[in-house]
């Protein structure tokens, strides 16, 4: 089996017996998928020095790396037996490239010795033939759809026979407060969708415990456009996992703000810029449990004014940095000349190019 997607653990990897990072307070990640990869190669050429894929995460000082994992994509036609990886139906190579491409790094930032990032899978995304309204509901296609219970758990079970020995942890279902997310949201004005959460949650750990004490991750919570009449506040969705008790190691958060902009907290939405907040309504509805909390994913529109991004990496890696937020992923960011992500790297350089490309490489260390 060849693996390869950017990744490492919270055990020690099999053939390397390398120790892998826990999460601790201000641990930072990176997501990676092709564009993120594929931009790297393209780009690589204009950035002087030439700085490999090590380098720049071990600049930005990330330990981890999310990799998703869409079921949609992987099982586009049923699997005669579900829970074995080999089966035909099964097409793993988008998520083998990212694993083995974080097996093979080296950064230097890492404590006590220099290794790969750490993994975390991020699942979700049903296919149709799995899709519990049976397509009933339309909108062939849509990997929002909540899925058959026994197919979502034979498919976990295949990820963990695949990846189980060097995932760090696994998000279920990201966003799960959207509609885009994950439907329905509600049936006959009821919200259902926290409850759908709670037994995917569920199924996906009872296979996960069966290889590995890996943190479970409740699907990243994300802000919503206060105007939205179909996506649920990320605060009332928390209200609604806590009354369903859901058992999950950490609470996600994925709170991209609408438009771009980072702002304080609304009625019915967290935000990075309030993380002090954000624990105390999490505190109140899962008391005396000092739930942590994972940043799975947070970027911010790198198109607009350079006060805008710089904002957002502000707030991102001020909460980043309380003791309770876990692990922080931040999301590749397209970066221009007009809007650089000021305030990623300690002290940086720009290059005035003219190209779209990653954050991570417009920003290198100044010379000397």
């Amino acid at each position: 089996m060849q693996v390869r997607r950017l990744t490492l653990t919270l055990f020690c990897l099999v053939a390397g017996l390398i120790a892998v990072p826990a999460a601790t307070a201000g641990s930072l990640g990176m997501a990676v998928d092709d564009g993120f990869q594929a931009a790297r190669t393209d780009n690589a050429a204009a950035v002087t020095p030439a700085v490999t894929l090590d380098q720049a995460l071990a600049t930005l000082n990330v330990t981890w790396v999310r990799v998703d994992v869409r079921w949609n994509t992987i099982a586009v036609t049923q699997p005669t037996n579900a829970r074995l990886p080999g089966n035909a139906a099964y097409n793993w190579a988008a998520v083998d490239a990212a694993v083995n491409s974080a097996r093979a790094l080296t950064l230097t930032n890492q404590t006590p010795t220099a290794g790969p990032p750490a993994i975390l899978l991020s699942i979700g995304g049903t296919p149709d033939w799995a899709r519990v309204d049976g397509g009933r509901g339309g909108s062939p296609g849509d990997p929002a759809w909540a899925p058959k219970r026994a197919a979502f758990q034979n498919f976990v079970a295949a990820v963990v026979a695949r990846y189980g020995t060097v995932a760090a942890a696994y998000e279920i279902w990201p966003s799960p407060n959207l509609l885009a997310g994950l439907r329905p949201q509600r049936l006959a004005g009821r919200l259902v969708a926290p409850g759908l959460l709670r037994v995917l949650i569920r199924y996906a750990t009872t296979e996960i415990r069966k290889v590995t004490t890996a943190p479970v991750i409740t699907g990243g919570l994300a802000r919503t456009d206060p105007a939205s009449t179909v996506d649920t506040p990320s605060i009332a969705f928390l209200r609604a996992m806590a009354r369903t008790r859901i058992q999950a190691d950490a609470i996600g958060v994925r709170l991209v703000p609408p438009g771009g902009v980072e702002a304080p907290a609304d009625a019915g939405n967290f935000a990075l810029s309030d993380p002090a907040g954000l624990l105390a309504t999490i505190d109140a509805y899962f008391p005396n449990q000092g739930r942590s909390v994972w940043q799975t994913g947070y970027a911010v529109n790198s198109g607009m004014a350079d006060a805008v991004p710089v904002g957002g990496v502000a707030a991102f890696l001020a909460a980043a940095a309380n003791p309770r937020f876990g692990v922080s992923i931040w999301n590749t960011l397209v970066d221009t000349p007009a809007a650089p992500a000021a305030g990623l790297f300690p002290a940086v350089t720009p290059l005035s190019l003219l190209v779209a490309k990653p954050a991570y490489l417009t920003w290198v260390p100044p010379a000397g």
